[in-house]
């Protein structure tokens, strides 16, 4: 006596209803769940993204921060020997014999009873026979 198993029929009582329903809110409850991990995973992704890149885009500013600020303290530093060296002209423009030489030297001015003889330098003679 062998039966066919779409021959058996269901019991339909009030245990086997329960049970039914306590499968499907069970079923319901673990889709939910998984919407809700879903979701939290997602956000999670998203703001670790957003996390990530403003890192990076900051990592960047402050490496060409750093990149200017060396430039800058290059440049001031020159500008400070050159102001150095400002310093020292003006304080050698005070003296009258320094002042003396330079009119001589640069201007062509001479003394009473001197005669200025131009002689060629050295650079003088390579810049003509270049040219």
């Amino acid at each position: 006596m062998k039966r066919d198993q779409s021959t058996v029929t269901k019991l339909n009582n009030r245990y086997v209803q329960d049970e039914t329903t306590m499968k499907k809110q069970q079923s319901r409850r673990r889709v939910a769940l998984f919407r809700r991990l879903l979701m939290l995973a997602t956000v999670m992704v998203v703001v670790s993204g957003g996390l990530v890149y403003v890192y990076s885009q900051q990592v960047s500013l402050l490496h060409a921060k750093e990149t200017e600020k060396v430039e800058l303290d290059k440049k001031a530093l020159a500008v400070a020997q050159n102001q150095k060296e400002l310093k020292s002209t003006i304080n050698k423009l005070h003296d009258d014999d320094y002042i003396a030489k330079l009119a001589r030297s640069e201007y062509f001015l001479s003394e009473k009873g001197e005669i200025i003889f131009n002689i060629p330098d050295e650079n003088d003679k390579k810049k003509e026979s270049s040219n």
